[in-house]
């Protein structure tokens, strides 16, 4: 009996640890220390990003710890002093950060990328008295560019439910 104890306490550690990390790791962001004070996390929402669906910025700032140089206290009111636009090519457009519900210092924008490839977001303003000027792009490989979503579009588009159908005849 105190096997089968172990064996159901190892298994529910197990199945904590990989809820966990799978609840709080950031995939395909880019993370960079900035100006030595602030540890910055980039990327799209919703990764892999298809051009067409809904989308934006996923920004989290925190504080580095001076003695270790790890992400430390959340930073929150940075949408009150940093600006962001996202670039494609030679076309920009200005975003509106916005604070995430519940998550201090996590912040996004939304925006409906429309084309398949590399986007770049660029963040300005102040920390309090931090000066902040980055680019973040996904032609870096730290977050993945916009997919085409084509090879994953089920029905084909413009088929008819009688065409998608097997066996079945058209209406004429």
């Amino acid at each position: 009996m105190p096997r089968l104890r172990h064996l159901l306490a190892l298994t529910a550690v197990v199945a904590l640890l990989a809820t966990g990390y799978g609840l709080f790791r950031a995939e395909a962001h880019e993370q960079r220390d900035v100006a030595d004070q602030y540890s910055f996390v980039v990327g799209f929402l919703n990764e892999p990003a298809y051009a067409g669906e809904q989308n934006g910025l996923d920004l989290r700032i925190s504080t580095l710890d001076p003695t270790g140089g790890v992400a430390s206290e959340p930073v929150e009111g940075a949408e009150e002093t940093l600006t962001a636009e996202v670039r494609y090519g030679d076309q920009s457009m200005p975003l509106e950060l916005e604070t995430v519900y519940n998550e201090p210092g996590a912040y996004r924008a939304i925006f409906f990328p429309t084309a398949p490839g590399d986007y770049t977001f660029h963040i300005t303003g102040t920390i309090g008295e931090t000066e902040i000027d980055e680019t973040f792009t996904s032609a870096d490989g730290e977050f993945s560019a916009v997919a085409d979503p084509a090879p994953l579009q089920f029905p084909a588009l413009g088929a008819t439910p009688a065409a998608a159908t097997p066996g079945a005849t058209p209406a004429a």
